[in-house]
């Protein structure tokens, strides 16, 4: 039996989406990812996270277990993503939400960096924080480098392939138009801000937010059960090179063209 095919948006509703991408840093398509691409990518994950001897899921202060496995507040962390298994990347890209990212950040955006996250139950919240800088966004922190950002530069890509709901983990968002790598408005250990977005959806929910948008998950409070996601993180070409690389993109080797137009060239990295 052939797969499912997601029905395609319109181009107004590429338009709209693209639009709030920019005007409010964020932008939502529950459940974009079907259900047969879902199980896939999950059970890929979930492959990887058993081969890696099932690291612990949680920790306060980030232990890296290699150069590119990270267990810290977010889960465990697997960053460059396609050197773990190269063939997820027929899996991971839908053209709709390319086409959003692209109306944000120009056409010729690439892809900087590919990431997944394996989490359950012993994550407690996940206090407010955002991503400037992108996958250099460690660097900033560290340095309390506060950029004026004026335009949409990186928007992360972020696909759900598990329920989102109040029990589940779910993700909080502070919609503000990208302006500026502005502090918090409020303290980040705060369990509701005013103003929030409260992410629902079922599995292969697609989050996309601006580097500089604020976010937040509640713990996962109902089973034991593992949850995944992957992220991936797009930059317009104006951005400057990255001190981080994710060379598992260079490695790819494959000919579809929605992929090709979104590797890294030589002046990206």
């Amino acid at each position: 039996m052939s797969e499912e095919v997601q029905p395609s948006l319109q181009p107004s509703q590429l338009e709209a989406l693209s639009r709030q991408l920019v005007e409010r840093s964020f932008a939502v398509l529950p459940g974009h990812y079907g259900p047969a691409k879902v199980g896939r990518i999950r059970a890929a994950l979930e492959r990887i996270y058993h081969r890696l001897d099932d690291p612990p899921l949680w920790s306060n202060e980030p232990r890296w277990l290699n150069d590119d496995l990270e267990v810290s507040g977010t889960g465990v962390v697997i960053h460059k993503l396609l050197s773990f298994d190269p063939e997820l990347h027929r899996d991971i890209l839908e053209p709709d939400v390319i086409e959003i990212i692209r109306g944000a950040l120009g056409p010729d955006m690439h892809l900087e960096f590919a990431g997944a996250v394996v989490t359950n139950y012993t994550r407690p919240f996940f206090k407010w924080h955002n991503h400037v800088g992108g996958i250099d966004d460690e660097r900033y922190r560290r340095l309390g480098l506060r950029p004026a950002i004026e335009k949409p530069e990186r928007v992360a890509m972020i696909v759900y392939l598990d329920e989102m709901g109040p029990e589940t983990g779910q993700l909080l968002i502070h919609p503000e138009r990208v302006s500026g790598a502005a502090g918090p408005p409020e303290p980040v250990d705060k369990l509701r801000w005013d103003g929030q977005f409260e992410v629902v959806g079922p599995p292969g929910t697609v989050v996309m937010i601006d580097q500089t948008t604020w976010h937040a998950a509640l713990p996962r409070t109902i089973d034991h059960e593992l949850r995944f996601f992957f992220g991936l993180w797009f930059a317009a070409s104006c951005v400057a090179k990255t001190e981080r690389v994710d060379e598992s993109l260079f490695e790819i080797d494959s000919p579809d063209p929605l992929l090709q137009s979104l590797l890294p060239r030589p002046g990206d990295a």
